[in-house]
């Protein structure tokens, strides 16, 4: 019996050996699937969004069969350093083309994001993808930023490049961080990379006896003034914090009690900060520092340039800037005939850039009223040794008085306020006009020239202004001559604006 089901499990065996053996000569079609393709010409590189806002997108969809055959799925998922990277995605939508408000429970302000478009053949379940790369930002995305003085406190407010107003911006998301006595508002020229904080421009609010580093997506505060140092000062009173150098060359500057502490970026790894203060050539600590600098400029890779140069109140001279130390400049760069860059003998009111690349005005004054322009250069060479360019007298009304001025950099004026009126003056020819008029009792806080104000080619004076109990913006574009025009915008509502940066 044992032996007959062996010979039957045996032959079966055969059996199915043979059959899987046969060659199968039947007549098959194999269709190749055309692929899907997706396209969206209408993006390129990285999309900004806010929250609250509307994303819409319309990506170009190659069908490959019966339009009811496709289904569709937006969905994203964090994409930026503090991601894990084990994580869920985020179904937005389900629509062929994309029409979605940014939804504040999924996006963060100042995180990056991939956006996911999935397009699926619900006939034979391929799916097809193509990638966006999503920044979220706040509404502060460009414009002018103001410091205001409201009750001795700090506070910002915006007006952004639509002329939307928005106020109370620092006060409503710091209300635990308040800064007594504004001085100073800062927005770094270019990205810092410090180790410390993310890379990005640098912004900061300095109060008399405090200051923060402000983030400036968010505009929440980021860190404290101890925090800005290895080794904090035992006293706090800035009055300045900025980021200056020419080229890729930054170097943190930031102004307690008169001295400067510096932080000096790139060039080797690890966490950058403030160091304790530098010494001045002459007089040791016994210094102080007018809070304002002037950034030199690396042109057709001359190395002999100035990169920083700040002005010291107390002893009356400029100094050339470094990592290292305060320092005199050279006497064979000095032309004494013109001035002694070592030892001016004047007060300070404005330092700024001209007209010409490579100089630089400092409008100055004495104990006797008047008003001088002091111009210099950024550089030298064997053939054009000496920085001092001229020394002259600004005669023009009030100008000693000006609480602040402007030069442009595009024309040979600078502009300045006195006795509520606006001042052009001409540099080439020491002429004057009268250029605007503010409203009665009003002085002027702060003004700046924007180079592209309405444009590439048509800049503007943003102005500010005080009366006792409101501040004011105005905008006047400025023509090609220099000559001011017909006043554009005013903004009123605001409290006493100390100190304004453009963010863009």
């Amino acid at each position: 019996m044992k032996t007959a089901i062996n010979i039957s499990l045996a032959l079966i065996f055969l059996l199915t050996f043979a059959t899987s053996c046969y060659k199968d000569h039947g007549n098959y079609d194999y269709v190749a699937i055309a692929p899907l393709a997706i396209q969206d010409t209408l993006i390129s590189g990285q999309i900004y969004v806010q929250q609250g806002g509307t994303l819409r997108l319309t990506p170009q969809v190659q069908l490959n069969g019966n339009a009811e055959d496709f289904s569709y799925d937006w969905f994203v998922y964090l994409n930026s350093a503090s991601a894990s990277y084990v994580q869920d995605s985020t179904r937005i939508s389900t629509s062929k083309n994309l029409d979605y408000t940014v939804d504040p429970n999924i996006f963060t302000i100042g995180e990056d994001y991939k956006l996911t478009y999935k397009v699926t053949n619900n006939r034979n379940g391929l799916s097809y993808y193509y990638f966006y790369q999503l920044t979220v930002s706040d509404l502060f995305t460009q414009g002018w930023i103001f410091l205001e003085e409201k009750n001795n406190t700090a506070d910002l407010s915006m007006v952004l490049k639509s002329g939307e107003i928005y106020r109370q911006i620092y006060s409503f998301r710091n209300a635990d961080s308040p800064i007594k006595d504004p001085v100073s508002f800062t927005i770094s020229p270019r990205s810092i990379s410090d180790a410390v904080g993310p890379d990005g421009k640098k912004f900061y609010i300095v109060g008399k006896s405090d200051a923060i580093e402000l983030d400036g997506t968010t505009m929440k505060k980021r860190f404290d003034f101890n925090y800005l140092f290895f080794t904090p000062p035992t006293s706090k009173a800035p009055s300045y914090i900025a980021w200056g150098g020419a080229g890729t060359s930054n170097l943190g500057l930031l102004v307690n009690k008169g001295n400067l502490h510096v932080n000096q970026v790139g060039g080797f790894p690890g966490a950058k900060k403030f160091t304790t203060q530098l010494t001045s050539p002459s007089n040791g600590y016994d210094y102080v520092l007018a809070p304002q600098y002037t950034p030199g400029n690396r042109i057709n890779n001359v190395s002999d340039i100035y990169d920083i140069i700040m002005y010291d109140q107390k002893n009356k001279r400029f100094y050339d800037v470094s990592a290292g130390a305060l320092k005199k400049f050279d006497d064979v760069a000095i032309n004494t005939s013109v001035f002694d860059m070592n030892n001016v003998g004047l007060d300070l009111i404005k330092l700024d850039s001209s007209n010409v690349q490579t100089l630089r005005n400092a409008i100055m004054k004495d104990s006797d009223g008047k008003g001088y322009l002091l111009r210099f250069k950024t550089t030298r060479s064997a053939e054009d040794p000496y920085i001092t360019v001229s020394k002259a007298e600004i005669k023009a009304p009030g100008i000693a008085q000006a609480l602040d001025a402007v030069c442009s950099t595009l024309t040979p004026h600078l502009f300045y306020a006195f006795d509520g009126k606006l001042y052009r003056y001409e540099v080439t020819s020491d002429t004057y006009k009268e250029a605007f008029s503010f409203g009665a009792g009003e002085t002027l806080t702060r003004i700046k020239f924007e180079r592209h104000g309405y444009g590439l080619n048509t800049p503007r004076l943003v102005l500010a202004t005080w009366n006792g109990v409101e501040g004011k913006v105005y905008y006047l574009p400025v023509g090609a001559d220099g000559n001011v025009g017909t006043l554009d915008k005013t903004y009123t509502g605001f409290g006493k604006i100390i100190d304004m940066e453009l963010k863009f």
